[in-house]
């Protein structure tokens, strides 16, 4: 039975063992030079707090420029596990189904659930597995940046750096075997699998993520010019204005004079005060559990249901 399974998903087995080769050859050059680069500049000095100046911001000025590219670029990386999904978890029961071969399978020894079970056993376990080398890879390649920029909960990082990557997978693994399982056509389930994923991950991080926890909110007086200063790795949500009824708007009501100075300006559109709101950089790892657990509790429910489609299947 496993064997039968390996020969018919060896070829997205060979496919998946090839890109992932690819990228992480691409990962291992391009990080090296990074990392190199991070020493030769001697950045490292850079990081402590007292240390901040005109010469390391040329300094970081300088690698962001020599790797820029590479690190806005790497949000691509955030379609793989899509790609996974449609491309090995939507034909996991379509093939058969098309194909007619279910029929030839369930008349043996075989159960349907235990043809599952297996299916469901060797596919997820080969793409958790891939998923979990390529991440321990990412956040090597992250590092360097992380240390210089901070932002670790942009999208490039925060996607690339935790359990959240492998939840990922998983969840689209688990809906493409779904949607497999209730179109029974391949093209049907590839389109049905991109939808699913995309209307749950799009609400996640866009309405869901900034509000995993409480943001904080700092006020400060209008006549300070800069905002408070926060950590590299605090996430900044919003910032604007507040006025006499505590009511708070990122835009002023009217315009400003060039013969008003700034709080002049912010005074006569009746602001009291600033704020800004964010999220401290030590929740990174209690978002990233709590992310991880809606995808798992999406995954589970769209396993559930494509064992039930299958078990009433004919």
């Amino acid at each position: 039975m496993t064997w039968v399974i390996w020969r018919q998903h060896r070829a997205e087995g060979l496919i998946l063992l090839v890109v992932l080769a690819v990228i992480g050859v691409f990962l291992l050059i391009t990080g090296l030079e990074m990392a190199n680069s991070f020493q030769q500049l001697v950045l490292s000095n850079c990081l402590v707090p007292t240390s901040k100046g005109s010469s390391c911001d040329e300094l970081g000025m300088a690698w962001n420029n020599q790797y820029g590219g590479f690190l806005r670029g790497a949000p691509l990386l955030l379609a793989l596990p899509l790609l996974l999904g449609a491309l090995v978890g939507a034909p996991l029961v379509t093939r058969e189904v098309e194909q007619r071969t279910h029929l030839l399978i369930w008349t043996q020894s075989i159960t349907r659930m235990r043809w599952l079970t297996v299916k469901l056993a060797l596919v997820l376990g080969a793409g958790l597995l891939a998923s979990g080398a390529l991440l321990a890879v990412l956040i090597w390649w992250n590092s360097p940046s992380v240390q210089i920029f901070g932002d670790s909960f942009g999208a490039r990082v925060y996607d690339t750096s935790g359990p959240v990557w492998v939840a990922t997978a998983l969840l689209a693994l688990a809906l493409g075997i779904f949607a497999g399982a209730l179109t029974r056509r391949t093209v049907a389930a590839i389109f049905l699998t991109i939808v699913l994923f995309l209307a749950i991950r799009a609400p996640v991080e866009l309405l869901w993520r900034p509000n995993f926890e409480t943001p904080l909110t700092v006020t400060y007086s209008i006549d300070q010019q800069n905002p408070p200063a926060l950590s590299n790795q605090d996430w900044r949500l919003a910032s604007g204005f507040i006025d006499a009824q505590g009511n708070r708007s990122t835009n002023l009501r009217g315009s400003c004079t060039r013969d008003e100075t700034l709080t002049q300006c912010l005074q006569a559109n009746g602001v009291q005060a600033n704020y800004l709101t964010y999220q401290p950089g030590n929740r990174f790892w209690t978002f990233q559990w709590i992310e991880t657990g809606i995808y798992v509790g999406f995954s589970l429910l769209a396993l559930f249901a494509a064992v039930w489609l299958v078990r009433r299947l004919n």
